[in-house]
């Protein structure tokens, strides 16, 4: 091991454990933040209400076509999130339960991969960073699969470590372990087949090199595992998502592919990416916001390849290379992306990221001769880096909400939907339970309108289920509140359904309720609802 990679100073017993107990103590400080913006229950925006709409009217056999609003998501975080969904009742918790298992169980995981590779000061570097990087904190409580995206990787890559430091018999069950795991990672996360990948070049190496008939078996049953399981995740299900939305998603990724017109364009784009949001931890952001930890990572694997651990390197790269040739193929963005954060789709690279800058943070450290200096330094960069997992989270709780919209549309829905309720009246909307005008739309805002509804309208708590759209308006009985949704009463469907109703019933009355969902001192954004209530009509004698 590197003098580089040990401690602050002497590698002393007290020393060890200080160290050891400062792990664990950053573990409980990930743990702590992940739950605390699980806990801030922002309402869902656009991204969130894509996939949760798409909850409401399917089931788990009807999860596997393609998905409403363009959606592209691995099978089982959608049946994850149906099961969840189904068993506690549709809400921004239960939405968000699966995600935030996700994230928490990653946090202790990478402390016990970046044990296998490392020690002492490196390791606590290592986990100190992952623990309080505000990208998988953020992402710890989205109804996406980013955090399922950075957990399965995390599972590939500690196994591939934990394996490459064991002796050549014991490597074996390594193996067989990441064979029983590919279906279930590819099942999970669309980008793991960046990691699973990766994982089987490093092992193919290290296989041909001094593998005996055991580990060649078990190295043969996980690269055919991983290549039959992305076979038909691929086939039987992604390849249908993907044909109605990846001209438009290639759209949106433009920024994330690699330019082709010359070389110093390349090497442009290349410094832009990894001195941006791509190496954002634990904290940066664009325009070199990120390049002091584009340094350290490049330290760290250097160090790694000076002391001859190169299959530790190997396992750490081999994903960010493959997610190079994807994004050179034009197949899945590497960087920049047009909405919101690039980090957000390259999760999956977290885990080495944190390592290899880990490694790194030992290298400048151990360049500080005086012992008690290099102690003090130490303990300041770890309150430091305390401090920025916290202070974004205490920013955030001053405005618990992604958009201002977002905010706007759930407090509408908290009041209007118990107040159109009142008097034991149970208004139909004509969207959700007639298909009027439709739940695929492109008014963005329906499909936050449509949760919202399954979540704070009374009569829809705990639904499971799809809306009867076979419904008939006219039948005795039927209730007489009707809502009309972001949509134009002078729509022809509208018109059309508003006569149909007339011939039965009287109109009562119709009232427009208005929405102002902008931004203070923005222009007036406005969102239209309408409220048309019918009585019978005489009997005339």
């Amino acid at each position: 091991m590197s003098p580089a990679l040990t401690a602050f100073g002497d590698d002393s017993l007290a020393q060890a454990r200080w160290l050891d107990r400062a792990v664990w103590g950053f573990v409980a400080i990930g743990v702590t933040l992940r739950l605390a913006r699980y806990a801030m229950d922002y309402p869902l925006w656009w991204d969130e209400a894509f996939v949760g709409v798409n909850l409401l009217r399917r089931g788990f056999l009807d999860l596997l076509r393609p998905l409403d609003y363009g959606q592209v998501c691995p099978p089982l975080f959608l049946w994850a999130e149906l099961a969840a969904t189904r068993l506690l009742g549709f809400s921004e918790w239960t939405l968000r339960l699966f995600p935030l298992g996700c994230a928490v169980a990653s946090v202790p995981l990478f402390a016990f991969a970046a044990g296998r590779v490392l020690t002492g000061v490196p390791r606590l570097a290592a986990v100190a960073v992952f623990a309080v990087s505000y990208h998988p904190i953020r992402h710890a409580a989205d109804v996406k699969p980013y955090a399922s995206d950075l957990l399965v990787a995390l599972v590939v890559l500690a196994v591939t470590l934990d394996g490459l430091r064991r002796p050549e018999p014991s490597r074996a069950g390594r193996l067989w372990l990441l064979a029983l795991f590919a279906p279930l990672a590819l099942g999970l996360s669309h980008p793991s087949v960046f990691a699973v990948a990766g994982a089987v070049a490093v092992w193919g190496l290290v296989v041909w090199r001094d593998g005996g008939q055991g580990q060649r078996l078990a190295y043969a049953a996980y690269a055919t595992s991983a290549l039959a399981s992305f076979l038909v995740v691929y086939l039987g299900f992604t390849r249908h998502q993907a044909a109605a939305t990846l001209a438009l998603m290639q759209a949106q990724w433009h920024a994330g592919f690699p330019p082709s017109d010359s070389v110093m364009a390349l090497f442009g784009w290349l410094v832009r990416v990894h001195t941006g949001d791509l190496f954002a931890y634990p904290c940066g952001g664009e325009r070199g916001g990120s390049g002091l930890t584009t340094a350290l990572v490049l330290l760290g694997a250097l160090t790694l390849w000076r002391t001859r651990r190169r299959s530790v390197l190997l396992a750490c790269v081999a994903p960010y290379v493959l997610a190079l040739a994807a994004a050179a193929i034009r197949r899945y963005p590497f960087g920049g992306v047009t909405d919101g954060s690039p980090a957000r789709v390259v999760q999956y690279l977290v885990p080495a990221i944190c390592l290899l800058a880990g490694a790194g943070c030992s290298v400048v450290l151990e360049r500080v001769r005086d012992a008690r200096r290099r102690c003090r330094i130490g303990l300041a960069g770890l309150a430091v880096l305390a401090a920025i997992g916290v202070a974004p989270l205490a920013a955030e709780a001053r405005h618990p909400y992604r958009s201002y919209q977002a905010q706007r549309a759930r407090e509408f829905a908290r009041r209007f939907w118990p107040e159109v309720s009142q008097g034991g009246v149970t208004p139909v909307c004509l969207r959700w339970d007639l298909g009027l005008p439709g739940w695929d739309s492109v008014n963005l805002n329906v499909a936050v309108y449509l949760c919202n509804q399954a979540i704070y309208a009374p009569h829809r708590h705990r639904w499971s289920g799809a809306p009867d759209r076979d419904r008939s308006v006219n039948a005795e009985g039927d209730p007489m509140r009707y809502i009309l949704s972001l949509c134009d009463p002078a729509d022809p469907r509208v018109v059309s359904w508003l006569d149909g109703m007339r011939r039965s019933r009287r109109l009562a009355s119709s009232r427009t309720v208005l929405l102002d969902t902008s931004e203070p001192g923005r222009p007036r954004r406005t969102e239209r609802y309408v409220v048309y209530d019918f009585a019978a009509r005489p009997v005339r004698r």
